[in-house]
This record gives structure tokens, C-alpha cells and sequence, in this order.
């Protein structure tokens, strides 16, 4: 029990440093970008006098590495600030576009876990059979399709030309179907090429081929032994997996319009509300410290060969 919560205690300073490194980062890129919000916010005949006042009350006169320290401080109290353009509390923001944002990636792993695991087995059962080039081909396409490109042909396809669903916002569960898609879709080859690959290296153990020996059924054998033990690298890409889809969704979001963070992140870009991108990546970053942490864990648990030290 000590060196697993040593272990623990280790990942979270770990995590600490991350968070911290990102937030240094993403202000920093957020200051060099040319311009201020202010001069976003108001008109080109709006006094230069009012301009500084407004850059007073919002904080903006103040050095950088101040305004960090500031924000920082607020973050920590759990206060993410005031969005400057749109004139409401960040937290209230972000609680009211999470809810859009999970849903699509929890939506987007399920679909990508349900198609890849199964193809994978498929491919790796049928090595080198045009059954499995075939899928292989097929992935990789996947794989190397943009996101903003294959949403856009999704939409051409279901929406414009059979007109079988919605086209972009949110209305229902059909509304969710090609957002779902478009994320799952070119992260479907990751797992399922690292499927494909376990479950061929699992199939090579000594064990396997004693299985064979006793005269156990094929189904048996690839259900009880070769799945279950190719499934632990996979288990643990699930929760790796969940940050990077959640930062796909920034893409996916803007092209369905779908009202979640990424497409509240967008709009603080091109808005350069700061106090918004801040907060956005600052959640992100949290959730992707925690998925790494439960992933390494679970990767413990399921394989007992794996030791914490």
C-alpha cells in the first residue's frame, strides 16, 4: 500500500507540474498574439482615454507576469474569471458546455471501442488474408482523413444529399450520430491496429499453444485467454485516449456547430478572450493529468506483471 500511494503522490506532483507548465504556456501564447481584446470590444472612435479605462477594469494595464499570478490565484479558488467578451463568469460557461463536450466523446470512445476491438480481433484472426488488408487499408484511410474534412463529407452525404439526419446543432440523438462519427471514425485505426497487434502477440504465447494442445474450441481459447490478456493495453488507451478525443472535439464542434467547449474555445480565439481559452485549456489539461493517472493504474490492476516501482 505505501508504494502505491507513493506512487500516487508521485504522478499528482507529476500532474501538478504539468498543469502548471501548460498555464505558463498557453498565457504566454495568448499575450504575443497581436492585439488585445479591448480593441476587439469597442469601436475604432471610442477615445483612447476610454480604451485605458477599460483596460483598467479589466486588468489588462497590468503587467503580464502579474496578470497570470492573478489569474493563477483565481483559478485556485476556483474563480476562472470573467469572459471579456461575452460578459459572464467562465465557470458558468464551461459547466454549461461540459455536459455537450462529454457527451460527444463518450459517444465517439463507445463507438470507436465497438467497431475497433472486434475488426481488430477480426484482422489479427485472419493474418494476411484479404480480409484483414482489407480492414488495414481501410483504417489507415480513416486515419489520415482530416477531421473537418470527413465531418463536411458526412454532412454532404447524410444530411444534403438523403437528408436522414440533422444537419448541425444539437436537437436530440440523431443530432449526435455524424459529430459521434467524425470523431471516432480516424481514432478508430489507433485501436484498432494496437488490437490487432496484441491479440497476434498473444496468440504466439506458450500458454496459447497449450490451450490448442488440451483440445479447447477456437472460440474458447481467443475469448478466455487471447482477449482477455490482449485487452489490457487497450483497457489502458481508453482512458489515455479521452483527452486527445475531447481536444478533437474543438474541430468537430465548430463544424456541427455543436454548442460544447471546443466551440466555445474557438470563439475565444478569434475573440482573443483570453480569460476563456485560459479556462477551456486549463480543464482540458486537468482531465488529461487525471486520465493518464487512472490509466496507469488500471494498467496495474489488470496486469499483475506491471509493478508501480
Amino acid at each position: 500500500m505505501n508504494d502505491i500511494m507513493r506512487y500516487i503522490i508521485k504522478r499528482l506532483l507529476i500532474g501538478i507540474l504539468v498543469v502548471l507548465f501548460v498555464t505558463v504556456l498557453i498565457f504566454g501564447i495568448m499575450q504575443a498574439m497581436p492585439g488585445n481584446p479591448v480593441d476587439l470590444m469597442v469601436d475604432t472612435r471610442v477615445s483612447a482615454e476610454k480604451v485605458e479605462e477599460i483596460k483598467a477594469e479589466w486588468g489588462l494595464d497590468k503587467p503580464p507576469v502579474v496578470q497570470y499570478f492573478y489569474w493563477l490565484g483565481n483559478i485556485l479558488r476556483g474563480n476562472f474569471g470573467m469572459s471579456i467578451s461575452l460578459k459572464q463568469n467562465v465557470s458558468d460557461l464551461i459547466l454549461q458546455r461540459l455536459p455537450y463536450t462529454l457527451l460527444l466523446t463518450g459517444a465517439a470512445l463507445v463507438i470507436e471501442y465497438l467497431l475497433a476491438i472486434p475488426l481488430g480481433l477480426l484482422a489479427a484472426v485472419r493474418k494476411n488474408k484479404i480480409t484483414d488488408k482489407a480492414l488495414t487499408i481501410t483504417t489507415v484511410v480513416l486515419w489520415s482523413m482530416p477531421p473537418f474534412w470527413l465531418g463536411v463529407l458526412l454532412m454532404l452525404v447524410f444530411s444534403i444529399h438523403l437528408n436522414i439526419l440533422p444537419l448541425s446543432g444539437y436537437s436530440g440523438f440523431a443530432s449526435l450520430i455524424l459529430p459521434a462519427l467524425t470523431l471516432s471514425l480516424p481514432a478508430l485505426a489507433q485501436i484498432f491496429r494496437l488490437t490487432r497487434s496484441e491479440v497476434l502477440d498473444v496468440m504466439d504465447e506458450k500458454y496459447v499453444t497449450t490451450a490448442y494442445a488440451k483440445g479447447i474450441t477456437d472460440k474458447k481459447i481467443l475469448v478466455r485467454h487471447v482477449l482477455r490478456n490482449a485487452l489490457i493495453p487497450v483497457t489502458v488507451m481508453f482512458f489515455l485516449s479521452l483527452p486527445w478525443l475531447i481536444g478533437g472535439a474543438v474541430v468537430v464542434e465548430n463544424v456541427f456547430a455543436w454548442p460544447g467547449m471546443g466551440q466555445l474555445l474557438w470563439k475565444g480565439i478569434a475573440k482573443q478572450d483570453f480569460v476563456i481559452v485560459q479556462g477551456i485549456v486549463f480543464v482540458i489539461t486537468i482531465l488529461t493529468v487525471i486520465c493518464n493517472i487512472i490509466g496507469d493504474m488500471i494498467s496495474g490492476i489488470l496486469d499483475p506483471r506491471i509493478r508501480l516501482e
